[in-house]
């Protein structure tokens, strides 16, 4: 029976390769579309008169506002802590890294050896991760956190603005319209114009008002109401103490999660977490991880052991790959803390340009009776007063934003709503790659000796 199969097996095969291949697909493989590069020549042709294209309205720019949601029930106050700490724990991606980390636990208890070892910094680098995406959605939440603030201040100073202009043409218009004579260095139609600008950055504050409450509900895990907007609760006096970069350097260094990840591998290093040290540089680049020794007897006869060797070859790739990740970190975070430098000032300049147009409407509203000034002249003060001041809660709001920016690069987001990450042994190197030796003491493991301790709880 045994030969009859094996027989009725070849002559299976000998049938299949006289017939040839009978699928369809084997037959050919059609190649992708491809659009040829081929255009019409043409030459350049005259601006549109896009004028003549849209129908002229007689209606106010403000009418169309109507069509943007509105908080038709209210406001919801948030303030920054709420904002970042519900961002950073609703963050969906990290949440399910950390039902991961929770999965890598109940595998521990159940193994040993090598194989626990592998799995306890497997859950190391997972909490790790969970921190990282939870500091980014933070800095994400706070910085729409502090645009919302930004528009609903400029809001304000733009009503203020828009009535000016409005009660400026009203000026203007009944001038006119009595025969009296409008002063020559008023041109009504460049305050028409400036009206319609005012209305045009009217309308952009309302898109705007409407993404940034759709984004701070997503990112803190809300559903999405468009009767019901934020307001945001901010301290806006801004710190303009200066910053301490190299301060900011080393703060940043010891609780950066890519750093530490990194640290983490290189000195846990051994045949066990290899396996784990090719998936953490494959993050770094996807060439990097992927030639590994095979088994089998012609190899270990010709090669011996190479899962030896590898360990020395993915410290030395650790290594390299963990000095280049400290470099481009301490550039970020100089480049961050400079930025909140530079913002600092940009407010102080803001701020004497408020000071300077302050001062110049009380001085024209004190002389308009002593010497007759123009109503118009104190009206346009008064409008280039509320365009400062404007411009005022824009850099202060930019400043803001370069603030969360720094902390975020620091990746201290996180650590402030409670997400940091303690890890035993983090800093003792007790894997083949660097020798045994500890630094900064061990105070996560409870104070038992790093180089002897074995256990991942």
């Amino acid at each position: 029976m045994p030969a009859f199969r094996w027989l009725l097996s070849l002559v299976t095969v000998l049938l299949a390769l006289s017939a040839g291949c009978r699928c369809p697909s084997c037959r050919t493989v059609c190649p992708p579309p491809v659009a040829p590069c081929a255009f019409e020549p043409t030459e350049p042709t005259a601006a549109p008169d896009l004028p003549a294209l849209i129908p002229f309205e007689e209606a106010s720019p403000a009418d169309s506002l109507c069509l943007l949601p509105g908080p038709i029930d209210g406001y919801d106050l948030l303030d920054r802590g709420t904002c970042q700490c519900h961002a950073a724990t609703n963050t969906v991606v990290a949440n399910a890294v950390l039902i991961e980390k929770r999965w890598a636990e109940v595998l521990i208890d159940c193994e040993e050896g090598a194989v626990e070892e592998s799995l306890c910094l497997t859950r190391s680098l997972l909490a790790l991760q969970a921190a990282d995406l939870r500091n980014t959605a933070a800095a994400s939440a706070l910085t729409s956190f502090y645009l919302l603030a930004g528009v609903e201040a400029q809001e304000e100073y733009l009503r203020r603005g828009i009535a000016e202009v409005e009660a400026t043409l009203r000026r203007v218009d009944s001038l006119r319209s009595s025969g009296l004579e409008v002063p020559k260095e008023l041109d009504r139609d460049e305050v028409a114009a400036r009206l319609d600008d005012l209305e045009d950055k009217r309308l952009q504050l309302g898109a705007a008002r409407v993404q940034l409450n759709g984004q701070l509900k997503r990112s803190l895990g809300c559903p999405l109401d468009q009767r019901r907007f934020f307001w945001p609760s901010v301290q806006w006096a801004p710190n303009l103490s200066g910053v301490d970069v190299n301060a900011a350097v080393d703060i940043g260094l010891a609780n950066r999660t890519d750093l530490r990840s990194l640290r983490l591998v290189r000195c846990k290093l051994n045949k066990a977490t290899v396996p784990i040290a090719r998936i953490v540089l494959q993050v770094a680049d996807g060439s990097l991880g992927t030639v590994t020794p095979t088994s089998g007897i012609v190899h270990k006869l010709r090669c011996g052991d190479c899962y030896k060797q590898e360990v020395s070859v993915r410290c030395r790739q650790l290594t390299m790959l963990e000095r280049d990740t400290e470099q481009l970190a301490i550039g970020k975070i100089k480049s961050a803390a400079c930025k909140v430098a530079v913002q600092q000032d940009r407010v102080r300049l803001a701020r004497a340009a408020v000071e300077h147009r302050r001062n110049e409407l009380t001085r024209l509203e004190k002389l308009r009776d002593v010497e007759d000034r123009s109503i118009f002249e104190v009206s346009v003060a008064r409008g280039r007063l509320f365009d400062a001041e404007s411009a005022l809660v824009t850099k202060v709001v930019e400043l803001k934003v370069a603030e969360v920016a720094l902390r975020e690069v620091q990746h201290l987001l996180a650590v402030d709503c409670g997400y940091g990450v303690a890890i035993c042994g983090e800093h003792c190197c007790t894997g083949e790659c660097g020798g045994c030796g500890c630094r900064g003491g061990c105070s996560a493991c409870g104070g038992l000796t790093c180089c002897g301790e074995v256990s991942c709880n």
